[in-house]
């Protein structure tokens, strides 16, 4: 389990937990981690063999899940193919959206008086 220390560019308001289920062979999961834990914004990969479960750490203004999938698929890794996980990870697909769209967003506030 690798734990970062949140630095200047990571904003605690925007982390978020993932845990996916991964069919990997044993032998390449150590490379597979520390490739995950040098992508920008994650804070937190750790495995757990006993489950197949990868849990990952990330400000969602710096990283996104389709990064870390990039990462299990270029290490040869593949994500549980069963119902549940695709519509898991579609979830948090729309979240991390969500969260990056209203970090990026500007507030207002509607009771001013209007300027003349």
């Amino acid at each position: 389990m690798s734990n970062r220390n949140d630095g200047p560019e990571i904003n605690a308001n925007n982390l978020v937990q993932r845990r996916l289920k991964l069919r990997v062979r044993d032998a390449g999961i150590e490379r597979l981690v520390a490739d995950i834990e040098q992508l920008p914004g994650v804070v937190r990969v750790s495995w757990r063999a006993d489950k197949a479960l990868l849990h990952c750490g990330y400000d969602v203004t710096r990283c996104s899940l389709d990064a870390v999938e990039a990462a299990v698929q270029n290490r040869g890794a593949a994500f549980a193919d069963s119902r549940w996980e695709r519509i898991k990870r579609s979830y948090y697909r729309f979240v991390d959206q969500n969260m990056r769209d209203n970090a990026a967003h500007e507030p207002h506030c509607c009771n001013k008086v209007p300027r003349r």
